[in-house]
């Protein structure tokens, strides 16, 4: 009989603090919108809520050895999940020449390629189409690495979608198609938008491997998708991985007020902060195995909050872009 692994402490702890990091990033990002003194000009979209999602899935990834990932619009904490700094990906919503992409992409358009972040994307659905390129280049090239694609849950009506997973199983390429299910796409529930609820099952006209897990408790998360993406680097095929989850705050910042009146309710939304919180389940877990304590907690959120301010100082301080860098880049 195979030993039982051991439940990794310090890992967990360093996925709690990532957590606690990329909301307390969002939450700081919100507040400068919401003041409008700080540059963050156009659409504003966050990730509060979904945070055991990028955690648990890009800390299973080998991202030195060739594995990659993209995001959509909703993409801080993607970056922040990988490793990059936050005062770059701050000065990048804000426009900042500092920025990760020389403040020309913004909040939409974070992309960190040495991170194996290869960027998030403006179009709902349009990042899937780019997941079939990236794992098709691995299987060219013969690596041992995945390519993992975040999208919600809009954009499975989009005929691309449709047409990548059909061509991804058919060529076998490692590509893990991870659906951020929080129910609501944009503004329109999946009941008012699809004709078929079950969006796991959706893909099984395409004989692809699929499964369907709790996207707010870290540690199955994580499981679930480490032991995925083996599998994928032993034996090469599209997986479709659908991630329940919820959203804390609108589709955009812009959003918030209306939210609550055209198409959910300030109850519903209370509910799910009291009782599906990554954040807060994560700690349960982890305070009664022993990982964590209240002093813990307290001193990872101090510290959370101050990087947060020190991300915005560090955007606040920077330069926009000089005149000359506007036209680099363009590809005619």
């Amino acid at each position: 009989m195979a030993k039982k692994a051991t439940f990794d402490k310090a890992k967990y702890l360093h996925f709690y603090e990532q957590m606690v990091h990329i909301r307390e990033f969002e939450e700081e990002c919100l507040r400068a919108f919401q003041r409008g003194n700080h540059g963050i000009g156009g659409y504003l979209h966050l990730y509060s809520g979904e945070e055991a999602i990028a955690v648990g899935i890009i800390g299973a990834l080998e991202l030195d050895k060739g594995d990659c990932f993209i995001g959509h619009y909703r993409d801080h904490g993607y970056a922040l999940a990988a490793g990059s700094a936050p005062g770059p990906v701050m000065a990048e919503i804000c426009g900042k020449y500092t920025g990760c992409s020389k403040g020309k992409g913004g909040s939409m358009h974070i992309c960190d390629a040495e991170k194996g972040f290869y960027g998030g994307y403006g179009i709902v659905g349009g990042n899937v189409p780019i997941a079939l390129g990236l794992a098709y280049a691995q299987k060219y090239r013969k690596q041992a690495a995945v390519s993992v694609c975040f999208f919600g849950d809009g954009s499975m009506n989009q005929g691309a979608f449709h047409e990548t997973l059909n061509m991804c199983q058919l060529y076998k390429v490692p590509a893990l198609f991870v659906l951020e299910n929080n129910g609501y796409a944009m503004g329109t529930s999946i009941e008012r938008s699809h004709a078929n609820t079950d969006l796991t099952e959706r893909v099984a006209s395409y004989n692809m491997n699929r499964k369907r897990i709790d996207g707010q408790n870290i540690i199955t998360v994580h499981e679930e998708a480490k032991q995925i993406i083996e599998d994928m680097k032993k034996n090469p095929a599209p997986f479709f991985l659908e991630c329940d989850t919820y959203r804390f705050h609108g589709h955009g910042a812009a959003d918030e007020a209306k939210q609550t009146v055209v198409y959910r309710t300030k109850a519903e939304i209370e509910e799910a902060k009291a009782n599906r919180d990554p954040i807060a389940i994560a700690a349960d877990l982890l305070l009664k195995n022993g990982t964590l304590t209240d002093e813990l907690i307290v001193k990872i959120h101090d510290e959370a909050v101050a990087a947060a301010k020190a991300a915005m100082q560090f955007s606040d301080d920077s330069p926009i872009p000089p005149a000359e860098e506007l036209l680099k880049d363009v590809y005619i």
